[in-house]
């Protein structure tokens, strides 16, 4: 249930970001707004468009989903909590909710692409590997939050194991 759940989240977080990209695009300010991270020690930028979206799903479980572009390829955070708690300070690491979810770094390459050798999660199902993820919100108002991440990613397919290590990772998104 684990693995559908948060293939369906990745889903999700492309679908979201597809529809919402026309708003974000227009209050974009390349020069502010800001996903950064460096993959296996180079430097990637996902600024074409920078967005945030806060939800509550009922039942005690909130979302903050955290959303870079770039032309060819997107990077997201997906963080989960039991209340909207995602404030300046918080640090959020693979297990949220009880361990029901986990918190998700996702990256696609070529954007827009379902083909599971194109996406990579810190969640791999297909062996026994570590879950290596912490986000830290430094910031959080009520219009923009910021905030660091760092990982390991997976791609996912159940061939050889494919990794990429996420350092260095820092966001500055308007809600």
């Amino acid at each position: 249930m684990k693995k559908h759940f948060h293939l369906f989240l990745f889903a999700f977080v492309i679908a979201l970001t597809f529809t919402s990209c026309k708003k974000s695009h227009e209050t974009n300010d390349s020069g502010t707004y800001h996903f950064n991270a460096k993959m296996d020690g180079t430097s990637k930028s996902f600024n074409t468009t920078v967005g945030a979206i806060k939800s509550n799903l009922g039942n005690g479980m909130y979302t903050l989903i955290i959303s870079g572009i770039a032309p060819s390829e997107q990077m997201a955070l997906a963080l989960w909590s039991d209340k909207d708690d995602f404030t300046a300070g918080k640090t959020f690491t693979s297990d949220a909710l009880g361990g029901a979810v986990s918190n998700t770094l996702a990256y696609v390459s070529p954007l827009g692409s379902s083909d599971p050798t194109s996406q990579w999660t810190n969640i791999y199902d297909y062996a026994t590997e570590p879950e290596i993820f912490q986000c830290t919100i430094t910031e959080a108002t009520s219009t923009y939050i910021k905030g660091t991440f760092s990982g390991v990613i997976y791609q996912d397919n159940s061939a050889a194991v494919a990794s990429k290590t996420i350092t260095e990772g820092d966001f500055y998104a308007k809600f």
